[in-house]
C-alpha cells in the first residue's frame, strides 16, 4: 500500500517524534523531577491522541485492530497538565490516591473505539449507541478546557505570590505556561467548533472541508507540541515560596518604622540588592526579621511587594551611575548587571516604569 503524506502530516509526525523524545528526556531531568512526570504523561497523551488524525484514513479502514491501540488518551491530557502546573507552582503538593478520580474518565475514550473494533466498516447496528459513544469521546474537549482554566488560575496565583518572595523572576515566572495554555485552548476550541457545525454539512462537503480544517488545526497543534516539549525541558527549578502574610499580624508604628530602617540599611549600606538571586528568605536571614513580618511591612506600610521593593533600589543604583560622568564609557547593560539585574528586557521594562524614560534617554539627558 502506497502512502501519500502531505507536508502538514510530515510536520505533525516530526512534532510527535519530538514530543516522545523530550518526554523521555524529562524523566532524566533533575530540576522539577516530580512535576516532570506529569508533563511526560501530558506529552505522551497528546502525541498518542493526535496520531490517528495525522495518518491516512485508509490505514484505519485496512487495519481495524488499530482501534484497540491506546491512541485515545484525550481524557488524560487535561488532568496530567493540571497536576504538572500544580506541582510546579506548589513544591509542597503531593499526589495521592484521592486524586486518581481525575483520570478515571479514560474509559469514555474507548467506548467508541471498541464499538468500531466489534462492528468494522459500515456495520452500525446500534446507531443510538454509536452516537452516544461519539458524544462521550468528544466531551473530552470540554474536560481539557476546564483543566486548562484551572491550570491558568494556578499560574496566576503563583505569579502573584512570586512577587512577594523573589527579586528576579525571569526564569521561573512560568509565562510560557500561560501562553501554552492559550494555544491549547485555541486548538481544542477550533476542533469543538468544527464538530458543532459539521452536523449541517453533507458527507462529501464535510470530508473536503475537514481535510482543510484538519490541516490548519494539525499545524497549530504541531507548534504547540514543539513549544510544550522544548520549553518544558528548559524550565528552571521553581522555588518554594511563602504564602502571603496573614492580616492578623498587627505591628505598632514604631516597630514598622524600625523594620523599614533595617530594610533600607540592608539595601543602601550592604547593597544586598546587587545579588540577582536575593529572595525574601535571604533578606529575612540578613536582618533577623521573619519573612511574614517583612511582607506585612512592605505590603501594608510601603504598598509594595518584595519584587518592587528590591528592583527600585536596583534602578536607583543605575540612575546614580548614569549621572556620573566617570561611567560615560561603560555600557548601560554592564551597569544594570552590576546592580543586580540579570535580564536586559526586565531591566529596560522596569527602568522605564520607574523613571518614565528609557536608560538611553536618561543617560543622554543627564550627561548633556
Amino acid at each position: 500500500m502506497q502512502l501519500n503524506i502531505s507536508i502538514i502530516q510530515l510536520i505533525t509526525i516530526c512534532a510527535v517524534a519530538n514530543g516522545f523524545i523530550f518526554g523521555f528526556l524529562l524523566l532524566e531531568k533533575k530540576e522539577n523531577r516530580f512535576a516532570n512526570r506529569f508533563l511526560f504523561l501530558s506529552l505522551i497523551c497528546i502525541c498518542l491522541t493526535f496520531t490517528p488524525y495525522m495518518l491516512d484514513p485508509s490505514i484505519w479502514n485496512t487495519y481495524r485492530w488499530l482501534a484497540w491501540m491506546p491512541f485515545s488518551l484525550s481524557y488524560w491530557i487535561g488532568p496530567s497538565f493540571y497536576f504538572y502546573v500544580r506541582t510546579l507552582t506548589n513544591s509542597s503538593f503531593r499526589f495521592t490516591k484521592k486524586h486518581l478520580w481525575h483520570f478515571s474518565p479514560i474509559v469514555l475514550n474507548y467506548v467508541h473505539s471498541i464499538y468500531h473494533a466489534i462492528f468494522p466498516g459500515s456495520r452500525t447496528p446500534w446507531h443510538w449507541f454509536h452516537f452516544v459513544a461519539e458524544l462521550f469521546e468528544s466531551a473530552a474537549i470540554l474536560s481539557i478546557l476546564i483543566y486548562m482554566i484551572l491550570s491558568f488560575k494556578e499560574v496566576k496565583k503563583y505569579q502573584k505570590q512570586l512577587l512577594n518572595n523573589v527579586s528576579t523572576i525571569t526564569e521561573i515566572d512560568l509565562q510560557w505556561v500561560k501562553k501554552t495554555i492559550i494555544v491549547i485552548v485555541v486548538s481544542f476550541v477550533s476542533i469543538l467548533i468544527f464538530l458543532c457545525i459539521s452536523s449541517g454539512i453533507s458527507g462529501k462537503e464535510l470530508f473536503h472541508q475537514w481535510n482543510q480544517y484538519r490541516s490548519a488545526v494539525l499545524l497549530l497543534y504541531s507548534c504547540m507540541l514543539y513549544w510544550l516539549s522544548i520549553r518544558g525541558y528548559q524550565q528552571a527549578q521553581t522555588i518554594k515560596i511563602s504564602k502571603p502574610s496573614d492580616s492578623d499580624i498587627n505591628l505598632l508604628d514604631k516597630e514598622s518604622v524600625k523594620i523599614i530602617d533595617q530594610l533600607h540599611n540592608a539595601m543602601v549600606n550592604e547593597k544586598l540588592f546587587r545579588n540577582p538571586e536575593l529572595n525574601l528568605a535571604g533578606l529575612s536571614k540578613s536582618i533577623s526579621v521573619s519573612e511574614r513580618t517583612i511582607s506585612e511591612v512592605l505590603n501594608g506600610n510601603l504598598n509594595k511587594n518584595f519584587y518592587q521593593f528590591v528592583n527600585e533600589y536596583r534602578v536607583k543604583d543605575v540612575q546614580e551611575k548614569l549621572k556620573d560622568s566617570k561611567n560615560s564609557n561603560l555600557k548601560i547593560l554592564s551597569l544594570a548587571f552590576d546592580a543586580g539585574f540579570n535580564s536586559k528586557a526586565t531591566f529596560n521594562r522596569l527602568f522605564k516604569a520607574y523613571t518614565g524614560q528609557t536608560p538611553k534617554e536618561f543617560k543622554f539627558q543627564n550627561l548633556r
